[in-house]
């Protein structure tokens, strides 16, 4: 070629080749489906870098040489074990080798045994040594083998041993460790039974009621009904549960119970029964099988019943008399000849009879006896004992002061319901004022009143007075310490007409003389006949030093008219390590974390805002989550999707070009005359979501000028290119004389193109020019030929027309992405009527039968449907943000589309759907293009139709902080 300076070219190689000889071996280097192997000095292969013969990359180590040989292990004897200890040195060596990768522990019963695969019991992974224990039956010997990271041994260790496993003493048996099926039949005797021991729940026998499970709801009814397959438990009247028996002939009774009688003992019998629509059969029972000594049956006490089939719950009872003879009675459910149908039965009883008059028991009180008819002349010495004194009828003023001390008190004779104070850590016994610790609570103004906020009972203040006055009822006290603080709760009604300025709780500390030290409250003014409503907090004032009791009392303030209900009243210990600066608090709503100042750093609480402040050593704040849910942290890892705003990361940086993605230069030459030559080829990989601009350039120099060069780019798809592939551009130059650069660039869809590979061939020839023309295509090494691909951005639709320059043509289409935010939204119970208890949320699933599966429907304004009339739909993104889930884990949201215009009275939707996993407290945009296909589509469903609660959650509408949002882009 002419016009090229030699001399000029030199001196860049020169320079080129300087720079290559300062660079790096390997700077630009890459393994492509290879490995790179790693030789000693020797020759031997040490280590494989890259891709391994099974198809995994990595460094893999081998032909190492062996490790050295380990000390001797040291054993000691534990539960079922040996303890075998390594102290990390080596005999042959000071320090562990490189390549060290564990020590191989080996067990054997014989002395001088030779180490295989199957004496290895365990590894111990770190060079600087360890314990490990293994299982041993007997005593074993124990020899110690190093590895390599190539997988060499290492000569074994000594030997060590024999040492076998230590012997159980009673200290090395857990608690609770030894059940049932641990002990010998008739290992346990009464000398064994520690006095007290066996309550009610362990005995197989009711106290008062005879029966020990009346109701059906225990361990008991369960393992009666594992041997008995013909009957089974059901709902009950009133109760959870009932049993239920099969009405056949071959139906075996369900015992319930045995007893001792005496002959003469006389038995109340009782039970609720019901039978079934299809019953067949004589009777339903409930008897007493009298047994004789030796176990022979004497008779029947039976209670008859011949309940209606298919009618309701029906009380029956009968008095039974043990016969002659008898010692023992077996109490027992049965159905007497029955052939169909099922019995039902619950809250049975069998109790004791008093013999003299058959009057039952406790049915003589106080009414039945005239005023002074029993006198202690009329009573025997000691013959009144506990059994005779009617329940909660001896009261403080019955028992002189000071004359009850603990030698008074029979052991095991107080329980949870003879205390003041609660067993649960809430310092309030009966705290919803069911029992009769209540009664012996309330004073003047103050009264037991039914129903109360989810029980039977409440504590009302009548706050009726002349003039307006403060009103506090004691539920109890505490020993306190000064700095203590206490959480207070207590569900609170106003009448109507009440004018009280606070209703709630509070504690009064005192110190050890009764004087008054100061009040801990929290309180509430509530709007007079409101509904129930619940006040409770952290009381903000601890207790004062010198605090020796604390007094939990109700209150209502300044009242003159109306009343005031209390229930569920609740006083709590907040656990703290200590009363200021930096401490933690845990209490009934959660954690509270504090720092030297006593500055809330962490603050994991219900019904209040949760924050978390992490700090570094030196106490600065390093990471926070505020009230608000924003974040500071220092480095940000994310192992899985990062999203903003409800946008995954990735969603966003696909909407900006990536750039180019592929590039080809080169510095030669091709000449050609008549016909048609290739010049530079480039691969890629389309992707039919994006847009691809493709550039050619090189210079061209005839031989002679006139005529025109012809370039093409064409494109053999994954296949080799050639001259004939298809075009798909070309551009002409006229030739004149000398050197000519040429240009060509196109733009194409990568959904034109077609996914996957594609190898791009440029072309050339000349046309039209003097006979035997030829023409040189070439780049040199300051103008090098270049050919490229620049992905620039995601698919964006041809909308472009042609328009003569008359000023009528029709507009051209465009493409618009619009974002629209809900404007109505609600749930449907049973997938059929609006449910205006959750207003705009929008509840997905089935949770009970209340409301049944339900499903949500969320509109959309009437501008999108303006926006879609005549529109072509590209895609479409939903947003939502479900706020809860029935599991922590998340959900399923099913999503369908619908046609209303406004909220419907009724639910209907489009069949087509689509499931997406969804986390808790998660928003995120979802694309929803496959099934929101249709310009006259509205809205979207959350329509499972499915009961598992997988499905149930729910997610935030119209008026909420997170409400849905619809991202269309379409050509209009």
């Amino acid at each position: 070629m002419t016009n090229i300076d030699i001399g000029t070219r030199l001196a860049a190689i020169e320079r080129r080749l300087a720079t290559a000889q300062r660079s790096s071996r390997l700077a630009h280097a890459s393994l492509e489906d290879t490995a790179l192997e790693v030789f000693d000095e020797s020759g031997s292969l040490r280590a494989v870098i890259g891709q391994q013969p099974d198809g995994t990359s990595g460094v893999v180590a081998v032909n190492g040489p062996p490790p050295p040989q380990p000390a001797k292990p040291a054993l000691a004897p534990v539960l079922s074990g040996v303890a075998v200890t390594w102290d990390g040195a080596f005999l042959d060596a000071q320090v562990p080798p490189l390549d060290f990768s564990r020590i191989e522990i080996h067990t054997g019963s014989t002395d001088g045994f030779l180490i295989t695969e199957t004496t290895l019991r365990g590894t111990l992974e770190s060079p600087r040594g360890g314990t490990l224990i293994i299982p041993a039956g007997e005593p074993v010997f124990v020899r110690l083998m190093a590895r390599n990271s190539s997988g060499t041994a290492g000569d074994p260790s000594p030997q060590a041993g024999p040492t076998g496993p230590a012997a159980v003493v009673a200290q090395d048996v857990l608690d609770g460790i030894i059940d049932e099926t641990k002990l010998a039949e008739d290992a346990v005797g009464r000398m064994h039974i520690q006095v007290g021991a066996v309550g009610h729940t362990e005995l197989g026998v009711g106290t008062g009621n005879l029966v020990p499970d009346p109701s059906f709801e225990g361990q008991l009814t369960a393992q009666l009904l594992l041997a008995n397959a013909a009957w089974s438990t059901t709902s009950g009247n009133r109760s959870p549960r009932a049993v239920r028996g099969i009405a056949a002939p071959t139906t075996q009774p369900l015992n319930l119970t045995e007893l001792p009688v005496s002959p003469g003992d006389r038995f109340f019998l009782a039970a609720d029964i019901r039978a079934s629509s299809d019953w067949v059969g004589d009777s339903a029972r409930f008897y007493m099988r009298w047994l004789d000594a030796a176990g022979a049956v004497l008779s029947y006490g039976i209670l008859k019943a011949t309940p209606t089939a298919g009618g309701p719950w029906t009380r029956y009872s009968a008095q039974v008399q043990a016969p002659a003879g008898a010692v023992r009675a077996i109490v027992a459910l049965s159905i007497y000849l029955g052939t169909g149908g099922t019995v039902d039965y619950d809250n049975v009883e069998a109790r004791t009879v008093v013999a003299a008059g058959m009057v039952l028991a406790e049915s003589i009180g106080t009414p039945e006896l005239a005023a002074g008819a029993v006198t202690a002349t009329k009573v025997a010495a000691k013959t009144l004992t506990a059994k005779e004194v009617k329940a909660l009828s001896l009261t403080g003023d019955e028992i002189a002061t000071n004359t009850l001390v603990a030698r008074h008190i029979a052991a095991g004779q107080l329980n949870a319901t003879h205390l003041a104070i609660g067993v649960d850590g809430n310092l309030v016994a009966d705290p919803s004022f069911e029992g009769p610790i209540t009664v012996g609570r309330v004073k003047t103004d103050w009264t037991v009143v039914a129903p109360g906020r989810d029980s039977a009972k409440a504590l009302r203040v009548d706050c009726t007075a002349t003039a307006s006055a403060n009103y506090n009822l004691q539920l109890g006290s505490f020993p306190a310490t000064a700095g203590q603080k206490v959480w207070l709760s207590v569900d609170v009604q106003t009448s109507a007409d009440w004018n009280g300025s606070k209703v709630g709780m509070y504690v009064r500390w005192d110190d050890a003389t009764g004087a008054l030290l100061g009040y801990s409250s929290v309180n509430a003014t509530p709007t007079p006949g409101s509904p129930w409503q619940t006040i409770s907090g952290l009381a903000p004032l601890a207790a004062p030093p010198q605090a020796a009791v604390g007094l939990i009392k109700l209150l209502a303030d300044a009242s003159s008219v109306g009343t005031v209900t209390f229930d569920n009243a609740h006083c709590r210990i907040v656990i703290g390590s200590r009363p200021t600066g930096a401490r933690a608090e845990i209490s009934p709503v959660g954690l509270r974390l504090y720092d030297n100042e006593g500055g809330e750093r962490v603050s994991l609480v219900t019904g209040q805002p949760n924050f978390l402040t992490l700090a570094g050593s030196d106490g600065a704040a390093v990471a926070t989550i505020d009230d608000r849910g924003n974040g500071a942290f220092g480095d940000l890892a994310v192992a899985g999707a990062f999203s903003v705003g409800g946008v995954r990361l990735d969603s966003r940086l696909a909407e900006a070009p990536r750039g180019v993605v592929a590039i080809g230069r080169y510095t030669g030459g091709v000449q050609g005359g008549a016909g048609t030559y290739g010049f530079m080829e480039l691969a890629f990989n389309s992707d039919p979501t994006r847009m691809y601009r493709i550039v050619f350039d090189a210079h061209v120099n005839p031989n002679a000028g006139g005529g025109e060069a012809v370039v093409t780019l064409r494109d053999g798809g994954a296949s080799t290119p050639s001259i004939n592939s298809p075009s798909l551009q070309e551009t002409v130059l006229p030739l004149g004389g000398g050197w000519q650069r040429v240009h060509l660039e196109t733009v194409r869809p990568g959904r034109d193109l077609g996914a996957g590979l594609h190898r791009l061939l440029t072309t050339f020839r000349v046309q039209f020019g003097p006979a035997g023309q030829v023409l040189t295509m070439f780049g040199g090494a300051g103008f090098p030929a270049h050919m490229l691909v620049e992905d620039i951005g995601p698919y964006v639709p041809d909308t472009g027309i042609l328009n003569a320059g008359g000023g009528t043509a029709t507009p051209p289409k465009q493409q618009y992405t619009k974002t629209y935010t809900a404007s109505w939204s609600g749930s449907y119970a049973n997938r059929a009527g609006y449910n205006s208890y959750y207003n705009s949320q929008c509840v997905q699933g089935y949770y009970s039968s209340t409301n049944g599966t339900q499903a949500a429907l969320i509109g959309f304004p009437s501008s999108l449907a303006s926006d879609l009339a005549g529109a072509s739909i590209q895609s479409v993104e939903l947003y939502l943000y479900y706020a809860h889930w029935y599991y922590n884990s998340g959900g399923k949201a099913v999503i369908k589309a619908h046609s209303h215009a406004s909220r419907p009275g009724t639910f209907s939707c489009d069949s087509d759907s689509q499931t997406i996993e969804w986390g808790k407290n998660v928003g995120k945009w979802i694309d929803i293009t496959s099934i929101f296909d249709s310009t006259s589509w509205r809205g979207v469903a959350l329509d499972p139709n499915n009961t598992s609660l997988d499905y149930y959650g729910r997610a935030e509408g119209v008026g909420e902080g997170h409400p849905p949002q619809l991202k269309v882009t379409y050509v209009k």
